[in-house]
């Protein structure tokens, strides 16, 4: 029986994966940077809407809160501290270097000023609905229906409007598309700021679903989010979703058999077999396009 219900638990944690790994799915693809602090931009939106809920806003204050902040962040991140490096001329492996320093300066910076505290994360669960032997909260039902809408809405984006079809042409020449006279600035900000709500709303899902919030929130949920995202290949949002379909069942059946401390080993098992199988599925993503656009 619990084999059976942990498919439902599964359902949900593939929709927190989906609407992380979309957003850095398009960030990578796009910009061609890996980057790490992804995880740390999560913690700050989930701490974000933590604050507004803190503070008594109303609820809808409190969940924009979350992708508002972490866009913002992201940006900021994107047009100084990424494009400084980037004109330096820092490559592929200096740039994830950098974002893992971010990463740990978020982390660390988030624990040293909450000293250090685990704090519970309140939030409106709504009722249990029960179908069958799986059983879920309203608001678990809402983050499954919220990875959806965000998957349909990237979808249109990328192939029915033309800041789609210049983003995509970017991701696959970047120089062709500024001779083309495609306003390749514009379209690098509106990615940071896209995944960086993205990053956001990942994050306050998250804590939602766990009921708790940390400094660690992001980084340690970050290790699903760069599975999917690499299963899926760089830029496709419908592998993103797919492969954190795959993860997020997988993880919580593991989880439900041996316990949860093993699910995030599960998740990078699976990676692990991808690329033994398939070794060029990373390098192809890393080296199809060198260069840096940020």
């Amino acid at each position: 029986m619990l084999i059976l219900q942990a498919l439902g638990f599964g359902v949900v944690s593939a929709a927190l994966i989906a609407i992380g790994a979309m957003g850095f799915t398009l960030q990578f693809g796009l910009t061609n940077v890996l980057n790490i602090s992804y995880g740390g931009v999560m913690t700050v939106g989930a701490f974000a809407a933590f604050g507004a809920g803190e503070l008594h806003l109303p609820m809808a204050l409190e969940v924009a809160a979350a992708p508002l902040a972490a866009a913002l962040l992201t940006w900021l991140l994107g047009r100084t501290l990424f494009a400084f490096y980037a004109r330096r001329g820092a490559g592929v492996f200096e740039m994830v270097m950098v974002t893992l320093a971010v990463s740990l300066i978020l982390q660390y910076g988030i624990d040293a000023a909450s000293g250090e505290q685990i704090y519970r994360f309140s939030f409106p669960q709504g009722a249990s609905l029960h179908a069958g032997v799986f059983t879920f909260t309203v608001t678990q039902l809402v983050l499954v229906a919220l990875a959806l809408a965000v998957f349909g809405g990237l979808e249109f984006l990328l192939r029915r409007t033309r800041l789609g079809k210049a983003l995509r042409a970017m991701a696959v020449e970047p120089r062709l598309a500024r001779t083309c006279g495609i306003p390749t600035g514009k379209i690098v900000n509106v990615v940071w700021l896209l995944s960086g709500a993205l990053a956001g709303l990942a994050g306050l899902g998250y804590v939602i679903n766990s009921l708790t919030i940390d400094a660690s929130v992001g980084t340690g949920f970050l290790p699903l989010v760069l599975a999917a995202a690499i299963l899926g290949r760089a830029g496709s949002t419908r592998g993103a979703v797919l492969a954190a379909l795959l993860l997020g069942l997988v993880t919580e059946e593991v989880a439900a058999a041996g316990g949860a401390e093993y699910s995030t080993v599960a998740g990078f098992g699976i990676l692990a077999i991808v690329l033994l199988t398939r070794p060029a599925a990373l390098a192809g993503q890393a080296t199809a396009k060198a260069e840096i656009t940020v």
